[in-house]
C-alpha cells in the first residue's frame, strides 16, 4: 500500500534567467519594495565591486553544476549535523524541480528581514512558515500559488529561450548570506 507521499508528482519551474532584471522581476512580485534589486558583479577586485550598488545583503551565485560537486554537496549534508549553524539562519530545503534561482532569492531576503521592506505574498508567506522546519517551509511552498506565479512571470521575461521547466539545466543558484558572522 502506498501513502499520497509516495505517489506525489514532482514540481517544476522554468529555470529563471541569469540576469538581475530576472531575480529583480520575481523577488518585486512577491512582494519587495522597488528599491531593493539585484545587480551584476562582474569581478572580485576592488575597482569592479565599487560598481556594485550599496549595501549588499546577499550574493546569488551561479554556477556549472558537475559530478564531482554533486558528490561534495552530498558528503557536507552527510556531515552537517557536526557543524554549527545559527539559530538565527532562514533556511528552506528546496523541492521544486528548477527552481534554485528563487529558492536564492528567498534565501537571500528571509536572512535579511530586518534589513529588506517586505510585503505582500512574501511578507504573508514568511509569517507563515515562521515557525516551521525547513521540508514544512518546502511543502507550504509547493502549495503556494502567488510564489509560483511571480517566478513564473520572471521567468517569462529575458534574452534567451524560455526552457521546459522540466529541463535538465546544468547550473544551480546559491546565495551567500552574512548571518552572525558566518555564511
Amino acid at each position: 500500500m502506498s501513502s499520497s507521499a509516495d505517489t506525489k508528482e514532482k514540481i517544476y519551474w522554468v529555470p529563471l534567467e541569469s540576469s538581475p532584471e530576472a531575480l529583480s522581476k520575481v523577488m518585486h512580485g512577491m512582494g519587495v519594495d522597488k528599491a531593493t534589486g539585484f545587480s551584476d558583479v562582474w569581478g572580485l577586485d576592488e575597482e569592479l565591486l565599487g560598481m556594485v550598488a550599496q549595501p549588499v545583503r546577499a550574493l546569488v551565485f551561479l554556477f556549472p553544476m558537475t559530478d564531482k560537486y554533486v558528490q561534495q554537496r552530498k558528503q557536507y549534508f552527510e556531515g552537517i549535523n557536526n557543524n554549527k549553524v545559527s539559530p538565527n539562519v532562514w533556511y528552506m530545503r528546496q523541492t521544486i524541480g528548477n527552481a534554485c534561482g528563487t529558492m536564492a532569492i528567498f534565501h537571500a531576503l528571509g536572512n535579511n528581514q530586518k534589513d529588506i521592506k517586505i510585503d505582500g505574498e512574501l511578507a504573508k508567506f514568511f509569517e507563515r512558515v515562521k515557525d516551521m522546519t525547513p521540508d514544512e517551509r518546502a511543502a507550504e511552498l509547493e502549495t503556494t500559488r502567488a510564489m509560483a506565479e511571480a517566478h513564473k512571470e520572471g521567468a517569462a521575461d529575458g534574452q534567451t529561450a524560455v526552457p521546459e521547466a522540466d529541463a535538465n539545466v546544468l547550473h544551480h543558484y546559491v546565495a551567500f548570506v552574512n548571518v552572525d558572522g558566518d555564511l
